[in-house]
C-alpha cells in the first residue's frame, strides 16, 4: 500500500490533545532544538484548537505521527512549521506532511507561505526545497534561513 493512502490529514481537534502532547514531549533533544513554536502543554494546544491560525495532525493507524501549522502572527502570509513523531523520521512522512499542508494553504486561498529553518537542519531544508521553497535571506542572528513558497 502507498504510504500516502494510509495517512489521514486533518485539522487539530480537542480530542487530539493527549496524543499530540505525547508526540511533542517525546521529540528528541535535537528535534526540540529545531522545533519550538509554542509551549508543549495542554493549555497551549487547547488554545491552538480555538485559534484563527491553522493547526493540523497527520495520523497513521489512529496514531498522530505528524503535526503542522500555518500561523499568521497577525499578518496575511502564514508561517509554516512541522514535526514528525520520534521513530517516523527519515521515512518520507515529513515530505508528505509538507505536501498536504501546502495543498491546504492553497485551498485556504493563501498566495505564499514563509518559514524559518536553522541552518544546520539539513533534513528539513531538503524537504522544503523539494516542495519548492526558496531561500530569501537569513535571520538577524544569522542562525536561520528565511524561506518562502509562492503558491
Amino acid at each position: 500500500m502507498n504510504k500516502k493512502n494510509s495517512i489521514v490529514f486533518r485539522e487539530l481537534r480537542e480530542n487530539d490533545i493527549t496524543g499530540l502532547l505525547e508526540l511533542l514531549t517525546e521529540l528528541d533533544d535535537e528535534s526540540k532544538r529545531f522545533f519550538h513554536p509554542h509551549p508543549f502543554d495542554i493549555k497551549t494546544l487547547m488554545d491552538n484548537c480555538k485559534s484563527k491560525d491553522h493547526y493540523f495532525v497527520m495520523n497513521k493507524n489512529d496514531l498522530i505521527i505528524g503535526y503542522s501549522f500555518l500561523r499568521l502572527f497577525g499578518y496575511k502570509t502564514p508561517s509554516y512549521g512541522c514535526c514528525i513523531r520520534k521513530g517516523y523520521e527519515n521515512k518520507g512522512y515529513g515530505n508528505i506532511l509538507t505536501e498536504l499542508t501546502v495543498k491546504k494553504a492553497k485551498e485556504l486561498g493563501y498566495s505564499k507561505i514563509i518559514l524559518k529553518t536553522y541552518k544546520e537542519n539539513l533534513s528539513a531544508q531538503k524537504i522544503y526545497i523539494a516542495n519548492g521553497f526558496k531561500t530569501i535571506g537569513e535571520t538577524e542572528d544569522k542562525k536561520q534561513y528565511k524561506m518562502e513558497l509562492k503558491l
